[in-house]
């Protein structure tokens, strides 16, 4: 059998994402529980306030958090390959910086759904800019069942794989 190729959800697309977050998150870093909540606001910016969402509002869309784990980390691994982010060792754990690299790379990225991916993390992160992983934490947990949620929710992030 033939490998078939994954051509959404996959480490390039995930890595994209992440690459846009942490760029315009700079120069703060992020855990892999942040990467994680920033792609969900900004690919469903209305669950959250916002004007209309990247990704349709699917039934169960809050599940998305839960599998995106092993994707993000296989997409981090790439990047930091790549040279486009860096790890960060923290007191709090381990997080990830988007490197000098990062900013020239999206630059040459002019395509419609790249451009307005890029829009809406700026608009989560000055929704979120001033609030602390744990009020972050506890509004995703407040309104989890309100975004589609009916998998059981664990804290993610907490535990690296």
């Amino acid at each position: 059998m033939k490998n078939k190729i994954k051509l959404f959800n996959n480490e390039i697309e995930m890595g994209l994402r992440i690459l846009i977050i942490l760029e315009k998150v700079y120069p703060k870093s992020f855990d892999v529980e942040m990467i994680n909540y920033f792609d969900y606001f900004a690919l469903h910016t209305k669950d959250i306030g916002g004007d209309e969402s990247l990704h349709p509002a699917l039934p169960n869309r809050f599940g998305e958090l839960s599998v995106k784990r092993n994707l993000i980390h296989n997409s981090l691994k790439l990047l930091i390959a790549k040279g486009l982010i860096e790890i960060k060792y923290t007191k709090d754990g381990i997080e990830y910086l988007a490197s000098e690299s990062a900013s020239p790379f999206l630059d040459n990225l002019i395509e419609e759904y790249t451009v307005n991916l890029s829009k809406k993390v700026e608009w989560v992160y000055n929704k979120f800019k001033d609030s602390s992983h744990d009020s972050i934490k506890q509004f995703v947990s407040k309104n989890k069942s309100q975004w589609g949620s009916e998998i059981p929710y664990c804290t993610i992030g907490l535990i690296d794989e």
